[in-house]
């Protein structure tokens, strides 16, 4: 998602007339894009800006995405961190037009030929009131050169895991006109895109702002017919929301990639329960053999947290059965860490961190003997 927010960024300061700098050191202006999903990730935002801040002095310093939002939302002055310009990830747009008029007053600028570089720095650590916007500057985009591109259809997030900061920087979940989507999907096809991913925190509660009835599973048919040789691909679906006919639909339409992304988070039904899921180890259980069910293709990744608080090693001995009975294709596991503004924000963090470690690599060693039991079949 951060990637895709970062493109948009870059096409609108292009259209602007800035040019794209090769690295920081040739840049007069650098704009970080950031991310909180994880507290590493803002410890990393921190610490890069500590380092342009003694190294780059004279640079432009752009703060953008979910930690700028962090910023705002609990009003912090600059203190330790170093930054001109701060932009949540609802305020992007805004980034080239204010950039390019405070270059004309500050000298930053000039002519299309004169106007000074920028640096886009990624953050892919891992809206939609001016949705016009994505399409204008999606339409004369280029896929990647492997082929790829992503387009994004939802923005935000209702569910409110009580460990995710989602909802509080990116806002509540707002969908794309379907109308802008197809049109920025045929483009892509059309310049010689063989793989498109949909993106969204929650694709699959994705409804079309102008018509009700046109869901998650209307917008992949819609996609699908568009002619040409590609595939669809599609980050993140909640397990809570893939119901039947979204299963029939990814299962038989071979357009669909077959490779689906799918976080549990949790084996336990208590941890599932506090952290607000709306599913429990059965009905994941039972998604998965759905999906399994309705075509032999499919392969089923998914995100785990270990040592959320209160995990005891029961829960986690039940992650380990779930994992073992789902047979994930891959799986992206980290230790839990309290994200500001969440509800389990004020649970006391109890799993010390050594013992958080120590699940992570069994996490692995886990998925490890399921890779290997595969590989053996």
């Amino acid at each position: 998602m951060n990637v895709h927010d970062s493109d948009l960024i870059e096409s609108g300061l292009v259209k602007k007339g800035f040019k794209k700098a090769v690295s920081v050191e040739d840049a007069d202006i650098v704009v970080f894009n950031t991310c909180s999903v994880r507290d590493n990730a803002d410890h990393k935002v921190i610490s890069e800006l500590g380092r342009l801040k003694k190294n780059y002095a004279d640079k432009k310093i752009v703060l953008a995405g979910c930690f700028a939002k962090q910023i705002k939302l609990k009003k912090e002055q600059n203190g330790n961190m170093y930054f001109d310009y701060c932009f949540a990830p609802e305020e992007i747009f805004s980034i080239p037009d204010i950039l390019a008029n405070n270059a004309a007053v500050n000298d930053i600028g000039g002519s299309n030929e004169t106007r000074q570089d920028y640096y886009l720095a990624e953050r892919p650590e891992e809206y939609l009131e001016n949705a016009g916007k994505i399409e204008e500057y999606f339409y004369g985009k280029k896929p990647e050169n492997d082929g790829t591109a992503s387009v994004k259809i939802t923005e935000g997030c209702n569910n409110f895991c009580s460990y995710c900061i989602v909802p509080y920087v990116r806002g509540r979940e707002r969908s794309i006109p379907i109308g802008i989507i197809y049109k920025t999907v045929k483009n892509l096809i059309d310049k010689g895109a063989s793989e498109i991913t949909l993106l969204g925190q929650n694709v699959n509660s994705y409804v079309s702002p102008d018509d009700d009835k046109k869901d998650f599973r209307f917008l992949l048919n819609t996609v699908s017919e568009i002619e040409g040789s590609f595939k669809i691909r599609f980050l993140t679906s909640h397990p809570k929301d893939f119901n039947d006919k979204l299963i029939d639909t990814v299962c038989g339409d071979n357009k669909i990639a077959k490779e689906i992304h799918l976080p549990v988070q949790s084996g336990s039904d208590k941890i599932l329960a506090m952290m607000n899921r709306g599913y429990n180890s059965a009905d994941f259980l039972k998604l998965v053999r759905k999906l399994k069910n309705g075509n032999i293709d499919i392969s089923i990744s998914t995100d785990i947290i270990v040592g959320f608080p209160g995990e005891t090693e029961k829960d986690f001995e039940d992650t380990l059965k779930l994992i073992e009975e789902a047979e994930f294709s891959s799986i992206f596991a980290f230790k839990y860490s309290p994200r500001p503004f969440t509800k389990a924000f004020k649970f006391n963090d109890d799993v010390l961190l050594e013992v958080k470690k120590e699940r992570l690599e069994r996490v692995f060693q886990k998925y490890k003997e399921i890779s290997l039991r595969q590989c053996a079949r």
